[in-house]
């Protein structure tokens, strides 16, 4: 799917609280994990970009991440807008109810609740309408700053490979100058609220965006990035006790990057979508389907997921549908000749791992390959993304 708008741009924001109100089996860490109250609430952050007569949505989901089945269901709801031009993007929170199915009452038991999963349905279809009903005319900043290698982010199994680029992509009132709100964008597992955590929330995804609106930035939409095998937080003291801490470090970084940024072009707006079909070969979420706790369509033994390019104006971003390693994310840019351009992480899907064929294979990443649907998974979406996505005109 490919089309290129021109015009006059146009940006509004929205949110919509998706906090369960009864208690659930969180996704991530351990098997029969429930809910024992509410550290912090959830919610659906909504972007929509407007050229032309052409309009396109980022939302930001407080959750460990979504199926594409289930997505396609999501999207349904959502008037006037095409299927591949809304990105659903899950921030990885590991205290959020699980939506994949995985982490049920013992193995192979499904901790899905499709009450919850319509409750989700509903607050993005509401925080997409409440950003349409928003839109203003719109002017576009674009700024960088760098996470420092030590102490906030690190990667449990390479140490110091990371990607330390945070971005912060600012929509002002082109009349009045005032910030709209703004697109927020590392890479890290929310994770700091660790495995022993009962309690529903958004970890510091949650607490970054209250604090930016706080400040006077306006609205905030977290998108996560390379994440894959494995980047997480280092700071300490980890837990709730550690949170208010991070958070503010993580402000400072963002605010760091909003004092650089450069006003951008953004009359034009492109979507690129393909679907990429990964074979399901991983003993564990092979029997997870078989026995109905995984709730997944097979297409003569594969997968079906998509792979996206968003380009407005100077600003470009890939969507991948899990957890991409940041060395594959390297290398995607290299072959595409584009360094700067950002890694969309759980849009769509979350299919697990995305990992180079040889990583997929060592014993370094024995872990990782269990949560993967094949070693070929993270291959297969490069070629996807380096091949007919990116380089469709060269």
């Amino acid at each position: 799917m490919e089309h290129v708008a021109t015009g006059p741009l146009f940006v509004g924001f929205g949110s919509a609280d998706i906090t369960p109100d009864d208690d659930q089996y969180l996704g991530g860490f351990d098997l029969n994990r429930r809910s024992t109250g509410v550290h912090s609430r959830l919610l659906a952050r909504a972007i929509v970009f407007q050229v032309g007569e052409r309009r396109v949505a980022v939302v930001g989901i407080d959750n460990l991440g979504l199926q594409r089945e289930d997505v396609d269901w999501i999207k349904a709801g959502l008037d006037g807008l095409a299927n591949g031009d809304v990105f659903l993007c899950s921030s990885h929170t590991h205290a959020a109810p699980d939506l994949i199915g995985l982490w049920g009452f013992y193995l192979l038991t499904s901790g899905r609740d499709l009450k919850y999963l319509a409750n989700v349905r509903r607050g993005v279809v509401a925080a997409v309408q409440e950003a349409e009903k928003a839109l203003r005319p719109a002017t576009l900043w674009l700024g960088e700053s760098r996470l420092p290698r030590e102490g906030l982010v690190g990667n449990a199994n390479r140490a110091g490979v990371f990607n330390r680029r945070i971005t912060v992509l600012e929509a002002s009132d082109r009349e009045t100058g005032a910030p709209l709100g703004s697109l927020l964008h590392f890479a890290c597992h929310p994770e700091l609220l660790r495995r022993r955590n009962t309690l529903i929330s958004s970890d510091f995804v949650g607490s970054l965006c209250e604090r930016w609106e706080q400040a006077g930035h306006g609205p905030a939409v977290f998108v996560n990035g390379e994440i894959g095998a494995l980047v997480s937080p280092s700071y300490r003291p980890s837990g709730a006790e550690g949170l208010p801490g991070l958070t503010s470090e993580l402000l400072a970084l963002c605010e760091s990057a909003l004092g650089t940024a450069r006003r951008i072009e953004a009359e034009t707006l492109e979507v690129t979508r393909s679907d990429v079909y990964l074979p399901l070969v991983t003993p564990g979420l092979v029997m997870g389907r078989l026995t109905g706790a995984i709730r997944r369509e097979l297409y003569d033994g594969q997968l079906r997921s998509s792979v996206g390019h968003l380009k407005l104006g100077e600003f470009e971003a890939i969507a991948v549908p899990g957890e991409m390693e940041p060395v594959l994310a390297s290398e995607i840019r290299r072959q595409a000749g584009r360094p700067g351009i950002l890694v969309f992480g759980m849009v769509d899907d979350e299919v697990g791992y995305l990992m180079r064929e040889q990583d997929a294979r060592d014993p370094l990443f024995s872990y990782e390959r269990t949560m993967s649907p094949g070693p070929s998974a993270g291959e297969i979406v490069r070629r996807a993304l380096v091949g007919p996505v990116l380089n469709r005109w060269d």
